[in-house]
């Protein structure tokens, strides 16, 4: 005979909102928190949310493979929750312990998520600091940086390499 764990309150809490208005931006958001509370615990620094998510997101690790999480939050729900779980225990992975990294690679990533990251990305660095993000010809290439120019991003930018584009921008200043 099998015991069935208990669920954990984060996961009682999904249970009861999935479906409701706001859940998905919900996820987005607590999956923000637990990022930085990742950061915050292993470095013993305070680092903002969408600092914490842009990092995270940039560093692609395949075991927490967080765009697609973020594509479809609700979908990926027990994910998310167990993702919440381990960054309470588990150590920081090595690969955040550096600056944060030079690249964003959006190739296979469809619209309109591929904008949806750049932009997370994006709001997660410190003023001034350059990207280079990787995208697929077509779709890509035409929204992902009018999207960012319509954040008030600048793409330096644009070189065609071997099948794919590769865009350098520029995070904007604050605005008062």
């Amino acid at each position: 005979m099998s015991v069935k764990n208990e669920k954990h309150a984060l996961e009682k809490w999904m249970d009861a909102q999935k479906g409701t208005p706001g859940f998905e931006v919900a996820l987005r958001r607590l999956i923000s928190f637990a990022c930085s509370e990742w950061f915050r615990r292993d470095n013993a620094v305070p680092v903002a949310p969408d600092e914490a998510l842009a990092r995270v997101l940039a560093t692609d690790l395949p075991e927490y493979p967080l765009g697609k999480w973020l594509d479809s939050p609700a979908r990926f729900a027990p994910e998310i929750a167990d993702f919440c779980e381990k960054t309470k225990v588990d150590p920081l992975p090595a690969a955040l312990k550096g600056t944060f990294p030079e690249r964003l690679d959006l190739r296979g990533v469809v619209c309109p998520n591929n904008a949806m990251r750049s932009r997370l990305v994006m709001s997660g660095l410190p003023e001034g600091a350059e990207l280079e993000i990787y995208l697929d010809d077509g779709s890509p290439i035409e929204n992902v940086p009018g999207a960012l120019v319509a954040d008030g991003h600048i793409v330096k930018n644009r070189q065609k390499k071997d099948g794919f584009w590769s865009i350098s921008v520029v995070k904007r200043p604050s605005r008062v």
